[in-house]
């Protein structure tokens, strides 16, 4: 499972034309809504046929939580076959435990089934491994918002099961003059504005400076990140700031 980001620098590159960079010192630019997390959720394990996919697109999952199952029923076989290999190499270990002290058997019998029993439970182990990876559970809390596969089709390795985001947290992220490196600092307080919702202004910090210039535009690109606890903020709205007022505070 990897995060993968949403909006392409293109796009942040075509927002700083229309935001009318150099428009005097209360210049305002334009940003992207992009949620703090972002998860696409793969498989991971070889090809496999798909049982059950437990979730719907705008689905509120948890943590932990099961998405989608794979089948594995030869997975349960396994791990009952290692189980009964266990009870049978604790039996032969005890045995030849006990024969080894009456020395009616050589101690390096002993030894021998005890290793057999240590690796009845490596066995045991690994088939357990092999079957929990058939259940496939979220990797963080939030909302479905994509859904690739359905029950009874085949999946492989690393492809797209489904997709998670969270909004709990947002990042707005800005292209701005990179004059302002030298003045911009983390945790600086930031007001944005949303378009789609009214004139009201949200409270941000900014929380990365990139250490390099966009080759692209030749702008610098900052990230600001607000609460978004009710989850009035949308990812991919537009967001406004003036950072040249920032930083000259």
């Amino acid at each position: 499972m990897k995060f993968i980001p949403l909006w392409s620098s293109s796009l942040f590159a075509a927002l700083l034309v229309a935001a009318g960079a150099g428009v005097g010192a209360a210049e305002e630019v334009e940003g992207i809504v992009q949620p703090v997390k972002q998860v696409s959720v793969s498989s991971p394990v070889f090809q496999e046929v798909i049982s059950a996919v437990l979730v719907e697109e705008g689905d509120t999952v948890k943590q932990g939580q099961l998405l989608v199952q794979l089948r594995s029923a030869r997975e349960e076989l396994e791990v009952e076959r290692t189980r009964k290999l266990i009870e049978l190499a604790e039996f032969k270990s005890k045995g030849a435990e006990s024969l080894a002290r009456d020395q009616i058997v050589p101690r390096e019998k002993a030894l021998e089934e005890k290793l057999q029993l240590d690796l009845s439970r490596l066995l045991n182990s690994s088939a357990q491994v092999a079957l929990g990876e058939r259940a496939i559970v979220a990797p963080i809390s939030g909302t479905v918002v994509r859904r690739y596969k359905e029950a009874g089709e085949s999946v492989d390795r690393v492809e797209k099961l489904v997709e998670i985001i969270n909004i709990d947290q947002v990042y707005v992220q800005f292209y701005v003059d990179p004059k302002l490196m030298t003045a911009l600092r983390l945790d600086q307080a930031v007001p944005v504005r949303f378009a789609l919702l009214g004139p009201e202004r949200f409270e941000s910090k900014i929380s990365f400076i990139d250490p390099a210039i966009d080759a692209a535009s030749q702008r610098l690109r900052v990230k600001v990140k607000l609460e978004n606890p009710q989850h009035r903020i949308k990812a991919g709205m537009v967001g406004t700031a003036s950072f040249e007022g920032i930083a000259a505070r």
